[in-house]
């Protein structure tokens, strides 16, 4: 009868621990689609950022050589150079202003290649991660001010104007290597 007994609940413990295996093999599974979803849906936002960084890129080169355009015929004619200069500015303002936005785009390419890595990193690491991202927001605005603020720069404040973008880019970018830091090497 003892026997019985413990052969009986050998074969319970038995069943309870094959159950549990394909319970946990589950939960690996989904984990596993999740991730796999995840890293599908990061692949896909930064193939449509290279898309818009190749647009930019291409915008920047017709707009550079549109500048270029402008400055010759502005030699060229000593009468309309006051006109010329004027469309020259303008030019300049939307070289400056593309290749800002490139710049830009570079920068939240960076950023969005961390979401991916972010998602296998640890609880205190994707803390971390999330605390070092808290400025790129707002700084993300400022560089957005930055850069409407070319629409109305004249010669004078191109210097100012240019400085501060690049000021401003430069903390959006540490903010991005600070918070890249906090994610564990891959």
């Amino acid at each position: 009868m003892r026997t019985f007994l413990f052969v009986s609940l050998m074969l319970v413990a038995c069943s309870n621990e094959e159950e549990i295996k394909k319970k946990v093999a589950a939960v690996q599974q989904q984990a596993d689609d999740q991730a796999a979803k995840a890293k599908q849906e990061a692949q896909q936002k930064l193939d449509d950022l290279q898309k818009q960084l190749d647009q930019l890129k291409t915008d920047a080169a017709d707009t550079k050589t549109k500048l270029d355009d402008c400055t010759s015929k502005s030699q060229a004619s000593a009468d309309a150079s006051g006109k010329s200069a004027d469309a020259a500015l303008a030019a300049a303002r939307s070289a400056f202003k593309e290749e800002g936005h490139l710049e830009l785009a570079n920068v939240n390419k960076s950023l969005s290649e961390l979401g991916p890595k972010s998602v296998k990193a640890t609880a205190k690491a994707k803390a971390a991660f999330q605390k070092a991202l808290q400025p790129a927001s707002g700084q993300q605005k400022t560089i957005a001010a930055d850069l409407a603020a070319w629409d109305s720069a004249t010669l004078d404040s191109f210097k100012t104007v240019k400085a501060k973008f690049e000021h401003d880019l430069a903390l959006l970018k540490n903010t991005v290597r600070s918070a890249k830091a906090t994610l564990p090497a891959s």
